[in-house]
């Protein structure tokens, strides 16, 4: 039996009467949290043209697409709404640098859409798909892997995709394996993105989330996939994407932590790496702000010291008009909050992006590597940062941050959950239905429907 014949069996055989009640709450959570990130996308501009693009190419379906009025089919509605939930960087990470809500629940909710299938049902598909997708992360060793330029939410997410929609088709272990193989032998997706601040990193997780759900249909029908698709001498996945990796850890204590559990849900609209240094700035501001006006032309110089995987992947200045290149900056985090702002994504907007203050300070900012927080990442996976602000008078401010709001350090609290998820919908549904969907996926019986919860993503009025 290959390393991932043993995964999909023991994936397979999850039933939702072994899973412990802080695994069921997370799920839920996660599923809040993703389709609030869905949601807001869906009203996006990026968010209709994906839809425009997969409507025109594919036709009217029966499977709805968030936030709109609109079906497609299913490989085309997951593509939109797993792209919806990472258009504005809000959407849950792990420290294996994956972004699973993005990728599994999409699929999860329009395979139980469409085979009537129970809350129940849902949930734990969700479950088994942030495992699988989240240990193939964490065995190829996933800081390798984006040091060569992979973005892992893309090559694992499939896996992911594949799994969930796998555990609700109700494969066997042979099938659940050709699902995890034929995803796996075309996974892909590279950071290319930053080199030009393209929008390809959004669709990443929608791509995953059709390619993992057409692969679990294709294997349900009697498509094989190779077993060894991970570590095969030829192709395997792991030997062509990591330079180094660990194909036991697979397994490795199987049911004692749920990866589900180690999830943390974004505070703050950016990619995870500028987190501390947006909280960093934060804490500045409210200490200096009643001596010191929040303006760039006080501030002589700004440093930001990351470890080297952040400074790689957010490191650099942003473009002025674009919401994808500012979240991926660190420098305009920082700017950001040392003017006021809260990082949230109504600071990440064109309009935002393009006013002369927060460019003219982020030009001042510097971001350079320490050695101590390369070990704090790899040793606890935390991201840490130290901001240090210089103002023209020679008066200094430092500060550092390693569990910015919404690691697992410093989580997210369930009224801090639900409210972030208003916060998103509201604007989308209105306050009355975004309640409503918050109540079912929160405290709902796991006998329901899951088309009484996917009744209620539905744009009214229309």
């Amino acid at each position: 039996m290959s390393f991932l014949q043993e995964l999909a069996t023991k994936a397979s055989a999850v039933d939702f009467a072994q899973l412990p009640g802080e695994v069921i709450e997370e799920a839920r959570y996660c599923l809040l949290d993703a389709l609030g990130c869905g949601l807001l996308g869906s009203s996006t501009p990026e968010g209709r043209a994906i839809v425009a693009a997969l409507k025109e190419l594919s036709g009217n379906g029966s499977v709805p697409v968030w936030g709109t009025n609109i079906s497609l089919p299913a490989e085309s509605s997951v593509m939109a709404c797993g792209s919806f939930c990472h258009l504005r960087e809000l959407d849950d990470v792990h420290y294996a640098i994956v972004h699973p809500g993005a990728v599994c629940v999409p699929v999860a909710v329009a395979v139980a859409q469409e085979n009537a299938l129970t809350y129940k049902d849902l949930l734990l598909a969700i479950v088994i798909g942030y495992e699988v997708m989240i240990r193939i992360a964490k065995s190829i060793n996933f800081l390798n892997h984006r040091r060569l330029g992979w973005h892992a939410t893309a090559t694992c997410g499939s896996f992911g995709a594949a799994a969930a929609a796998a555990k609700l088709l109700r494969l066997d272990a042979s099938m659940f394996t050709w699902a995890l193989g034929i995803c796996g032998s075309r996974t892909g997706g590279t950071w290319a993105f930053s080199a030009d601040n393209a929008m390809s990193k959004r669709l990443h997780p929608g791509q995953a989330a059709r390619d993992g759900l057409t692969s679990a249909y294709l294997a349900k029908h009697g498509i094989t996939g190779p077993a060894h698709v991970l570590d095969a001498e030829d192709g395997g996945f792991f030997r062509v994407a990591s330079q180094s990796w660990n194909v036991e850890d697979l397994t490795r204590r199987w049911g004692e932590v749920w990866a589900i559990t180690e999830i943390e849900y974004k505070w703050y609209a950016a990619c995870k790496s500028v987190h501390s240094p947006i909280e960093a700035a934060r804490q500045i501001f409210l200490k200096v702000k009643h001596s010191r006006r929040p303006n760039y032309t006080d501030i002589k110089q700004i440093t930001v010291k990351v470890n080297s995987t952040a400074l790689a992947m957010a490191g650099r200045m942003f473009k002025r008009g674009s919401v994808v290149s500012a979240q991926l900056s660190i420098p305009y985090g920082v700017a950001v909050g040392l003017l006021g702002g809260e990082g949230s994504a109504a600071d990440y907007t064109e309009d935002k992006t393009n006013q002369p203050e927060i460019y003219e300070l982020a030009k001042k900012v510097k971001v350079c590597s320490l050695e101590e927080f390369d070990q704090l990442r790899a040793s606890q996976h935390k991201s840490a940062a130290e901001l240090e602000v210089e103002w023209m008078d020679g008066h200094l401010e430092t500060v550092r941050v390693a569990d910015p709001k919404g690691t697992v350090y410093n989580p997210l609290s369930r009224e801090e959950l639900v409210n972030k998820f208003l916060s998103l919908a509201s604007p989308v549904l209105g306050l009355k239905q975004a309640e409503r969907i918050s109540e079912v996926v929160i405290g709902g019986s796991t006998s329901l429907a899951a088309s009484d919860l996917i009744g209620l993503l539905a744009l009214k009025g229309e």
